[in-house]
């Protein structure tokens, strides 16, 4: 977490720090990820938080490069466990996943009076890791097992609409669909390999950089 909010925080340093020689936005925003495909099986939807900047020439106001990460804390899985002799002591099961990817894209987008509709693809990397925690009745870890995914290279399409309620600052709708491939997972000798597909889907804010 404390990562994600560093990288957020370089991405709108950079976006401002050059605010006088381009145009764009800079954001972030809230929302829900959602797997498709082999992930769903390991994972449910999950919380999300994302940061954004985009950099356009200003020559060129309708083209720019999307700078993007965020961070998903999927929703646990919680099961109690009773074991064979104690009857009466309920010990619980929590299964997580966490990820969190950094892209690079290209936007297209067009400002029509209130309303800017955009779009665009890029690629990515993105770290994986799930882990589960083996607690007592007293709420105590007594074990726990950590499953850590290899660096992958990936891609996404990237989309969404802008809202201006104020002249700078607008209401940012956006979707993003990502895909990684051959996505693994191991732990000791138990090596798990899925192929990785979710939709995110977020609502935030904009702020526009120079002459927008």
């Amino acid at each position: 977490m404390r990562k994600l909010v560093l990288s957020i925080a370089i991405i709108l340093l950079i976006c401002s720090s050059l605010s006088a020689q381009i145009v764009g936005s800079i954001g972030g925003g809230l929302g829900a990820t959602m797997p498709e495909g082999e992930f769903n099986n390991y994972t449910k939807t999950g919380f999300s938080i994302m940061g954004f900047g985009v950099l356009k020439p200003s020559s060129m106001p309708m083209v720019g490069l999307r700078l993007g990460v965020q961070g998903v804390f999927f929703e646990h899985d919680d099961r109690n466990i009773v074991f064979e002799g104690y009857p009466d002591d309920i010990f619980t099961e929590v299964y997580s996943n966490d990820l969190l990817k950094a892209t690079l894209g290209l936007e297209i987008s067009k400002r029509l009076i209130s309303i800017e509709p955009y779009g665009g693809a890029g690629i990515g990397i993105y770290y994986f890791e799930s882990k589960t925690e083996l607690k007592n009745p007293d709420g105590d870890i007594i074990a726990s097992n950590k499953l850590s995914s290899e660096t992958k290279f990936g891609w996404n399409l990237n989309g969404g609409m802008r809202i201006y309620m104020f002249p700078k600052v607008a209401f940012d709708l956006n979707l993003q669909y990502d895909i990684v491939q051959d996505m693994k997972q191991y732990s000791g000798e138990e090596i798990i390999s899925f192929n990785s597909k979710f939709l995110s889907i977020f609502a935030g804010v904009a702020i526009p950089l120079g002459g927008l």
